[in-house]
């Protein structure tokens, strides 16, 4: 049995056709107008509507219009059922709504049960509505000739009333007024249908009413939304309409909003003033009306659907006029006019939005992406509407093969993609959605697609189209093949990279969780690697790093992964390991063949490593955890001499976290001021004169006390703070250095050193530069101390900083000469004006005729390229004597003086700063 929709106004005839149809089995629901009934047939789909044509709000006709207008309910099967119109013109304008039956009221059951059986039965036909166009025009008609068989029964019932002698006077004024309005309408009709301009449509209106009703006066009002409930007179004839302009009128709840036309606006009803002379309503336009003979007016709301567009009022000499007949002509007249002003205004509308659809679809023809509308029909498969021609160049397929289908057929065959169903999901749901997918042109070639869905939604909510923009990502993902082959894999080494490290490590643990396994995850790191590369450059180093590289490989057993995490670091994950000794005996095995023997670009060289070793589930249940706890070991065999490993144990985090503390603390000293600088004099070994001094810097930490430079130095260098304190190191100087002149103590020198990162820095020269213009003290006076690894990590670049710091007056000096990977063709480029002899060759000067041999060599060859020669760490005269013997120009260490806080080195100047330097005598 089917569900059906009886609407009707009038519940009587709801009641019958309700009652045929449950006698029948059917489910019957009812409605009491169209709007109603739209409602229900969206949420409860019946399979036909019963429907009558002339009731409130929304008439039958234009139930049907929309109804038709809804893809998803415009199947939906309609009788009419009516007794207004005859049934040829009913059939007429139900024909072009495609409307199934017609039943003409009224109708015997039987018919009507009758008929609901067929229309049931029929197979769903595809019954377009009618153009807008088509419709207004046979509409219109069948109002003209309604009016004029309205007129025509006016006029016979004044015939009737002629024939009477007692009312021969009314029927001959009624049936004149009658004939006045169906002049006035039949010409307003004409005048509907041709309309294009607003105010024009509305100017003939007052017109004709004037010239050919013969009423006095005709105007129309449009009421508006604004603060003032503003009602404005756009269009008025006859004797008397400029007055109005002197007239305010309005629609609000206030003096100017009491009359007629506010009371009409405000109710959407007709408002009829049969005593001009006696109406309240109309004080405050009495006087002029009377003056002109007037006698009764009529105001009438233009409403349509609704909307209350304003007032056409007419005001006429005849007293008593407005009768029952004239009245229901002119309102339909009202109607008619509010129905107009609504075309013309949608028209206005369309034309607006047919211009700005005209440049959008300009813009999206001159896209360079695909741009594809498809309607949101699933029914229908949501078929293609309109594609650009960048689709056609992308895809190969023109406009007419596409249009129509879904674009499904770009995918091929090749539905096992995951976005598919991410796409599929948000066209179901109607959401936005970018996707990237295989697609595959005309000719077959593949093309990767990266689709961006929008959804688009009618005035009501529901979503209407879809929009698609395709770009082309083939060259991309080219691209991203290539990188791909090599994501999983080491580009230097070819062992696994990060990505397939943490795989592996993943399945072990799960087998291991599984089997009631263990394993095993060890960190090596090169030590000292830094230096290597440093000193011998990056190609030796790579090559070291692809050696490494390939003796892990060696080492390790089949199943077993190794990876390089990046720079020189190396990582084993060893699963299925049953006992700990088997972890231990790889890691030795490890560790003794990175430190053999080997040969790299000419350089003989032996290398250590340090290795951590964590243990699952021992030590960590995450692979992060195990990581960390294996980096945490790893740092601990550097801690206790390199070339070593160790396992994980709990308290070695205790380690890491003192060190973390000593990190903060190092980043908050620069902002707390518990930084400081001490002094060691610099002294000429021909006289003792004390020339300058070396900026040492110390850490005076609020819990720990003193810190020694050879715990947080290192640290700093690894956090990158040796940055910000080698530029407080500077500035700090300078200030010292202008303290010092200020109280007369010129003529030395302070040394600072500056590490191999700040030294490569891009504003080191910056930074001297504003210290020195600051503090207002000679650039000779500040001199900058490099180590050699700091000089030789990029020298060409080496090359330009020294000459930039030569020219603005900076001194440089070269520290620990001799420790490094020196080259004497780039230190006869460099322009240093002093070389310091490490003390590491110092020390053993009297003992080791190798150290004795290295200072002369030095002290020769800085002699030979202008250079000053100065020692450090002398600590004996047996040293001092070595080096005076040897013409090395100053020196500094504990003979001379420990280094000193800078008010104690003010002290030994003001002094006289000289030192004794007999050969006998111990220096302080």
């Amino acid at each position: 049995m089917a569900k059906i929709l009886v609407i009707d106004d009038h519940a009587v005839n709801r009641e019958l056709i309700v009652a045929l149809a449950a006698y029948e089995g059917h489910e019957a629901l009812e409605a009491g107008d169209g709007a109603e009934g739209l409602a229900i047939v969206r949420a409860q789909r019946p399979q036909l509507v019963i429907c009558d044509i002339l009731m409130p709000n929304v008439d039958g006709y234009e139930f049907v219009r929309r109804l038709r207008a809804d893809p998803e309910i415009a199947h939906t099967r309609v009788i009419f059922h009516t007794a207004n119109y005859h049934e040829r013109e009913v059939r007429n304008l139900a024909g072009l709504l495609g409307v199934s039956r017609i039943l003409v009221k009224p109708c015997d059951p039987e018919v009507i049960v009758r008929t609901i059986a067929e229309v049931l039965v029929e197979a769903a036909r595809d019954n377009p509505p009618a153009s807008d166009a088509e419709f207004e025009r046979e509409h219109l008609r069948v109002l003209t000739d309604k009016l004029a068989a309205k007129a025509e029964e006016l006029e016979r019932r004044a015939a009737d009333l002629a024939s009477e002698v007692e009312t021969r006077k009314l029927a001959e004024a009624q049936l004149r007024r009658v004939l006045r309005a169906r002049k006035v309408m039949a010409e307003c009709n004409r005048t509907l249908v041709r309309a294009t301009d607003e105010r024009r449509l509305l100017a003939d209106m007052c017109r004709f009413l004037v010239e050919l009703g013969n009423y006095g006066i005709a105007w129309v009002s449009l009421a508006w939304h604004d603060a003032d409930c503003t009602v404005e007179t756009v269009s008025a004839a006859g004797e008397g309409a400029a007055l109005l302009k002197s007239f305010r009128f309005s629609w609000g709840d206030n003096a100017c909003g009491n009359g007629p036309v506010g009371e009409a606006v405000r109710t959407r009803e007709p408002q009829v003033v049969r005593d001009i002379a006696s109406d309240p309503r109309v004080g405050r336009w009495r006087e002029a009306a009377i003056g002109r003979g007037y006698q009764a007016a009529a105001v009438l709301p233009l409403v349509f659907e609704r909307e209350t567009f304003g007032v056409l009022s007419i005001v006429t000499r005849e007293k008593e006029a407005f009768d029952e007949d004239e009245l229901e002509l002119l309102g339909e007249l009202a109607d008619d006019i509010a129905y107009g002003i609504h075309t013309l205004r949608a028209r206005v509308v369309q034309q607006r939005t047919e211009e700005t659809l005209r440049l959008r679809n300009r813009a999206i023809d001159e896209s360079i992406n695909a741009i594809v509308i498809s309607a949101a029909d699933r029914e229908a498969d949501n078929p293609v509407l309109y594609v650009n021609p960048a689709f056609t160049l992308m895809t190969g397929y023109a406009p007419e093969e596409i249009i129509g289908r879904n674009t499904r057929l770009l995918i091929g065959n090749d539905w096992g993609q995951p976005d598919i169903e991410r796409l599929r999901e948000a066209v179901r749901r109607g959401r936005d959605a970018r996707v990237v997918l295989r697609c595959y042109r005309k000719d077959s070639s593949l093309f990767w697609n990266e689709v961006s869905l929008a959804s688009m939604h009618d005035p009501s909510g529901r979503v209407s189209h879809f929009i698609s923009i395709f770009n082309d990502l083939t060259d991309r993902k080219r691209y991203e093949a290539e990188l791909e082959q090599q994501a999983n894999h080491d580009a230097l080494t070819g062992l696994a990279n990060r990505n397939l490290l943490n795989d592996r490590l993943q399945q072990a643990m799960i087998r291991a969780q599984r089997n009631a396994g263990a394993v095993a995850v060890m960190l090596l790191d090169i030590d000292r690697f830094k230096l290597i590369n440093d000193s011998l450059g990056h190609v030796v180093g790579d090559e070291l790093i692809c050696e490494v590289a390939r003796r892990l490989a060696a080492c390790v057993r089949q199943g077993d992964t190794v990876a390089r995490l990046g720079g020189d670091e190396f990582m084993i994950v060893m699963p299925e390991l049953w006992a700990e000794s088997d972890a231990a005996s790889l890691a030795a095995k490890v560790l003794q063949a990175v430190s053999a023997p080997m040969k790299l670009s000419g350089h003989e060289m032996v290398v250590t490593g340090s290795l951590g070793v964590a243990l699952y589930p021992r030590d960590g249940e995450s692979a992060a955890t195990l990581v960390k706890n294996a980096d945490v070991a790893m740092y601990r065999a550097k801690e206790q001499g390199r070339n070593d490993f160790r396992f994980y144990a709990p308290e070695m985090n205790a380690r890491m976290l003192e060190r973390l503390e000593l990190e903060n603390g190092l980043r908050r000293a620069l902002e707390q001021d518990e930084l400081e600088l001490h002094y060691q004099p610099k002294v000429e070994l021909a006289n003792g004169r004390v020339v300058g001094a070396e900026a040492l810097i110390r850490w005076r930490h609020p819990v720990l006390g003193m810190v020694s430079p050879a715990d947080f130095i290192p640290l700093a260098e690894e956090t990158g703070l040796i940055v910000p304190i080698g530029e407080w190191v500077i500035n700090t100087a300078c200030r010292q250095l202008k303290a010092w002149r200020e109280e007369g103590l010129t003529g030395v020198s302070v040394a600072v050193n500056v590490s191999a990162r700040q030294f490569q820095q891009e504003d080191l020269v910056g930074v001297l530069g504003e210290a020195l213009r600051t503090s207002e003290v000679p650039a000779r006076s500040l001199h900058l101390e490099v180590t050699e690894s700091g000089v030789m990590s990029n020298p060409e670049r080496t090359i330009v900083i020294l000459r930039t710091l030569k020219e603005i007056g900076v001194l440089v000096s070269l520290d620990d000469f001799g420790t490094g990977y020196s080259s004497l063709n780039y230190l006869k480029r460099f322009l240093i004006d002093s070389v310091k002899i490490d003390q590491s060759f110092v020390a053993d000067l009297t003992t080791s005729s190798e150290d004795a041999a290295i200072a002369r060599m030095v002290i020769s060859l800085a002699h030979s390229l202008n250079q000053t020669v100065v020692a450090e760490g002398v600590e004996t005269e047996a040293q001092l004597d070595f080096l005076r013997r040897h013409r090395c120009d100053e020196m500094q260490g504990f003979l001379c003086s420990r280094p000193v806080p800078a008010a104690d080195f003010a002290n030994l100047l003001r002094d006289g700063g000289c030192m004794s330097l007999r050969p006998t005598a111990r220096l302080h």
